[in-house]
């Protein structure tokens, strides 16, 4: 192994710890994710290996079992991580929690509630954005999930004295008040407008991760009968990856295509109801100006027009 061994010294970033999980990448690119246990045994494809071989070795050294397999060793990231975390429901996608993440708008030190939280990979994803000043409260109807969230986010993530999970029913009512984001993974997302309206500040942003587009279909209707909610956007996002090798550059074969919409909303102040809005026409009869005014978007292409504080 290409390493000076030794014991890592506290907090040194360069050297593997024990109780930290590393991925193990073969030649073919394929990963195994392990944990370096004080004293325990690595076992990848049946060649079994002391783990002291790795505590205290810098990250980015190979390992070679007595199969004469070699492998890399590295620290997962987190999207590494999450196809490969231990779960029992499936797990927001890192493609998606980028998403939520720069679209929810969640920011170190904010107040943020998350609405079902599977095996914690969105939860795992919240608490890093949001830091050690920002909270986060998770509720969970299933205590097996809840469980299987708290051992994930104490394996993965460490001590988040920050987060509180509660095993309770969402659509009972939210505790909190004045949050300044709500982000929800259930099936049904509709039936908790009241309460996440109650719970939810002023301009604060909902997010919702829904599979199919007949739950967008029902979320995006009851929102819109609401009269707490304007501001209304769903949208996918698909990732494709390229091999780049040599002379030889084209997409994989596979690609991570649909997992889920995302729909987001801004909750409105006491006293405004979004039907006092004036309502979006994209083939109205206004002018040019009105229509690009109306939906401007950085993502659409294009300079931004230099009149727009005119406009």
């Amino acid at each position: 192994m290409s390493t000076d061994g030794g014991v890592p010294a506290s907090g040194d970033a360069r050297l593997l710890r024990a109780g930290e999980s590393v991925l193990l990448i073969d030649r073919k690119q394929r990963v195994y994710l392990r944990t370096l246990q004080a004293g325990g045994r690595l076992s990848v494809r049946g060649a079994p290996v002391p783990a002291e071989t790795l505590i205290g070795a810098p990250e980015g050294s190979t390992l070679r079992t007595p199969r004469g397999e070699t492998f890399l060793v590295l620290r997962p990231t987190y999207a590494e991580l999450i196809p490969n975390l231990p779960r029992r429901a499936q797990p927001v996608y890192p493609k998606d929690v980028g998403i939520v993440l720069l679209w929810g708008d969640i920011a170190p030190g904010m107040r943020v509630v998350e609405i079902g939280v599977g095996p914690g990979a969105l939860t795992l994803g919240l608490l890093r954005a949001l830091g050690p000043t920002g909270t986060l409260v998770s509720y969970e109807r299933r205590e097996d999930f809840a469980n299987a969230a708290r051992d994930n986010v104490a394996r993965f993530h460490g001590p988040a004295p920050n987060w509180t999970v509660r095993v309770a029913d969402a659509a009972d009512g939210l505790l909190e008040r004045d949050v300044d984001r709500v982000v929800v993974d259930v099936p049904e997302p509709w039936t908790l407008l009241d309460a996440v309206g109650a719970a939810l500040r002023p301009g604060g942003v909902l997010t919702c991760f829904l599979p199919t587009v007949l739950q967008v279909k029902q979320l995006v209707d009851g929102l819109g009968a609401h009269d707490r909610y304007a501001c209304v956007r769903t949208l996918e996002t698909l990732l494709r990856q390229w091999d780049v090798s040599g002379r030889s550059i084209r997409p994989q074969h596979r690609m991570v295509a649909h997992t889920g919409f995302l729909v987001f909303a801004r909750r409105l102040a006491a006293g405004v109801h979004a039907s006092q809005l004036t309502p979006y026409r994209p083939y109205s009869s206004g002018s040019s100006s009105d229509r690009t005014a109306s939906r401007l978007e950085d993502d659409e292409g294009g300079d931004p027009r230099e009149d727009l504080d005119e406009a």
